[in-house]
């Protein structure tokens, strides 16, 4: 008889062993073993004397599988007077060591996503005896209070959010095993990637990444909907090439069908091979002292067309402009939602204790030009050719003045050589 959390937990349970049968899927039955699958470099513990510890998991029976954080909440005691502290690779081991004591059979699992199992020495209205099937190792420290320990289940809150991806927004979409080459880029699930059957390197973006936090899926996804305003129409701003689909990866019946639903995993970009902005500042090339004008110009047109579209970089510095196979400048990093850098903050915006996202899109955008003028300043520094010096200064000074700073239309106007009250 399967342990339950409580009422809830029972009706549950009837109701996913209903639909098991219904569909004719199987139980995870006692003939059938559990294989526990640890995932890598996921064992983390809080800085509080280790009162909190977890580890990521999945447990594969047959063609079902359930991803779980295993949680153990608080401090063993020894004797009811001694508390055990393991420590470094010891305390995950043992961690490891107590997974493979439990009957998980016995714990209600939720489908398709992530549960929780929290471990605690003190019970709560929502948990029952922990289910176990072997004794911890003896030097565990686990081994003495396991048959004290309670348990209880929840959704991870921190979980990976993969949205089911929407196909009626006209994006292209590529599957996530077409990906055949993967080379990590900035350290931030940022790759440059090849499909099969092309030979063209693309940029891939996905959803997961190592600090995971549950809106970088809301940031992505917003990234996703701005690239495709701009797609195939805006020069200066990188270009969308599909979205990157896959089944979800914690369903929990293996493998699903064809017409099951596919959600978001990231997408693709086209990739520009010459480096970002911020090298060619670091290490200028002969054809960079030439063209820090030209460069400035195509980022002020294409911060033009984004505050056109009622949109806000907000996170506009040399690392966020690459540079294309021609040595255009190209804006990433577009979702205006994704986080600041206090360095290319306005002083308003630095001064104020506002998150600066919250503030108006009107003054987002101030945000962006004096960014802007900061960027042509570290150009004028770099420059060799006193007319362009001159400019690129003289603009930049323009642009971070108090608010309200010109117009992008007088930035353009002045570096494209035309009228302008600027110089």
């Amino acid at each position: 008889m399967p342990l339950t959390l409580g009422f809830v937990g029972s009706f549950r349970h009837f109701l996913v062993s209903a639909a098991r049968w219904a569909w004719g899927l199987p139980e995870p039955a006692a003939t059938q073993p559990l294989v526990i699958e640890f995932l890598p470099r996921t064992y983390s513990a809080d800085s509080a004397c280790g009162k909190k510890r977890w580890i990521k998991l999945i447990l594969r029976s047959s063609r079902s599988q359930w991803h779980l954080k295993f949680t153990f909440s608080g401090t063993a005691v020894q004797d009811g007077t001694r508390p055990i502290v393991a420590k470094g690779m010891k305390r995950r081991n043992d961690l490891r060591d107590l997974c493979r004591c439990i009957d998980f059979r016995r714990i209600p699992l939720l489908d398709d996503t992530v549960t929780e199992v929290i471990l605690s020495l003190d019970p709560s209205p929502e948990s029952v005896k922990l289910p176990y099937t072997t004794q911890p190792s003896a030097d565990s420290e686990y081994a003495s209070v396991i048959s004290d320990l309670w348990v209880r289940t929840l959704e991870d809150p921190l979980r990976i959010r993969f949205p089911v991806h929407d196909s009626s927004n006209g994006i292209p979409a590529r599957r996530l095993s077409e990906i055949r080459e993967k080379e990590e880029l900035n350290g931030d699930s940022v790759y440059k990637v090849l499909l099969q059957g092309d030979e063209t390197p693309y940029v891939y973006k996905e959803v997961e990444r190592a600090h995971y936090v549950p809106r970088d899926t809301e940031v992505l996804e917003q990234e996703l909907r701005n690239l495709n305003m701009f797609r195939g129409t805006t020069v200066g701003i990188v270009q969308l090439v599909a979205a990157v689909v896959s089944q979800n990866p914690y369903q929990t019946t293996q493998p699903g069908k064809e017409c099951d639903p596919v959600v978001l995993r990231g997408f693709l970009l086209e990739h520009h091979p010459n480096g970002t902005l911020e090298s060619a500042l670091e290490s200028p090339t002969p054809e960079a002292r030439e063209r820090w004008r030209e460069w400035a110009l195509q980022i002020a047109s294409a911060l033009a067309e984004m505050h056109h579209r009622g949109l806000a970089h907000m996170d506009l510095k040399p690392s966020n402009v690459v540079l294309s196979g021609e040595s255009n400048a190209v804006l990433v990093d577009i979702s205006g939602t994704g986080g600041v850098t206090r360095q290319w903050l306005c002083p308003e915006m630095l001064e104020s204790k506002k998150d600066p996202l919250s503030w108006s899109i009107a003054a987002q955008q101030q945000n962006d030009i004096w960014a802007l003028g900061q960027i042509m300043l570290a150009m004028a520094d770099a420059c060799r050719a006193d007319e362009q010096k001159q400019l690129l200064r003289s603009v930049a000074l323009a642009t971070t003045r108090p608010c309200p700073r010109i117009p992008l239309s007088e930035v353009i106007a002045a570096l494209s050589g035309r009228p302008s009250p600027i110089v």
